[in-house]
């Protein structure tokens, strides 16, 4: 995982590197955690217990101070707070620390990503820390840094796609129309909530007006909001018809199609990621977990339009409601 300067010094002075130190003393923390008598056990977890509770309280705390647009003192928050929890879950030779908001996040990442490592979930929430402090970064109008932190958000939630779309934010603000078009297409890859997938498509037209290609634009500001309603993408296909002169109309959809092939741009959901959530579903399913098969089955049946994920959610629902 992403390490901070301080924790990289201290790496070099304390311990020689690649020789696996750090997953031993990790591996000998959790055998004394299961040897320890219980109620040494207990107090331990609730002290990471009290960690994530303080961590989540101030965190909150910052996120609010940024909303009020006090951003040196967000920044100053978040950087303190980041002082505390850094390099406490770093990946080591053995061990890759994750934090997810939901088990389908995991699923699209085990696909996605996989790995020989050890997958251990972080008790605490790096993701939206480092989020936070990138977006009030950009705000502030520090790019570098705002990709900074993004990144070491990313190194925690590899999937997230509303991390990857503010990469994609920081890239248009740096010009950088390849690495905008790059982090657009990989959050799309991973969108399975509708009002991501409508954000990529935004993005997706907003790449396509940068670049004077008014058509895709136009198709892909109007299959956005097939996902989500956005004042957004209704002003800029207003933009658009006041560079081409004449009306953005939606295209019929064979023809959104073609455009969306020829320029290598999936039409809803990546495969990969209704693959994901049609084997969580089943597997939730058959474990008894009714709720997390639900959810799966209809992002699958929703977003791919998929008539055997809506016949298993109907017949779930039908099961239970007897």
């Amino acid at each position: 995982m992403t390490t901070n300067n301080e924790t990289k010094k201290r790496a070099t002075v304390d311990e020689p590197t690649g020789t696996g130190e750090l997953a031993k003393r990790r591996a000998v923390g959790r055998s004394r955690l299961a040897l320890a008598p219980k109620r040494t056990a207990l107090r331990w977890r609730r002290n990471f217990r009290l960690l994530s509770e303080r961590f989540d309280a101030l965190l909150a705390e910052a996120r609010q101070v940024a909303a009020q647009r006090r951003l040196d003192d967000a920044l100053e928050m978040l950087a303190a707070l980041e002082k505390r929890v850094a390099g406490l879950f770093d990946e080591d030779e053995e061990t890759r620390y994750f934090y997810f908001a939901n088990p389908l996040e995991e699923a699209i990442c085990v696909r996605a990503y996989p790995t020989e490592k050890t997958r251990r979930r972080a008790p605490i929430d790096y993701p939206l820390l480092y989020f936070t402090q990138g977006a009030v970064q950009l705000e502030a109008r520090r790019p570098r840094e705002a990709k900074a932190a993004l990144n070491k958000a990313l190194a925690f939630n590899p999937v997230d796609a509303e991390t990857l779309c503010k990469i994609a934010d920081v890239a248009r603000r740096e010009r950088d129309f390849v690495g905008y078009l790059k982090a657009t297409t990989q959050a799309l890859r991973f969108s399975y909530r509708r009002r991501d997938l409508a954000r990529c498509y935004r993005n997706l037209g907003t790449f396509y007006v940068d670049v004077q290609r008014y058509d895709v634009a136009t198709a892909a500001f109007h299959f956005s909001l097939t996902f989500d309603e956005s004042a957004e993408a209704r002003r800029e296909l207003k933009f658009v018809e006041s560079k081409t002169r004449r009306p953005a109309k939606a295209p019929p959809f064979e023809k959104l199609r073609k455009i969306f092939d020829a320029e290598g741009i999936p039409v809803g959901p990546s495969a990969e990621t209704v693959e994901a959530a049609r084997e969580l579903a089943v597997r939730a399913r058959d474990a008894g977990d009714f709720a997390l098969a639900l959810r799966c089955f209809d992002v699958v049946w929703r977003l791919a339009d998929d008539a055997e994920a809506k016949a298993a959610s109907d017949a779930l629902n039908a099961r239970l409601g007897e």
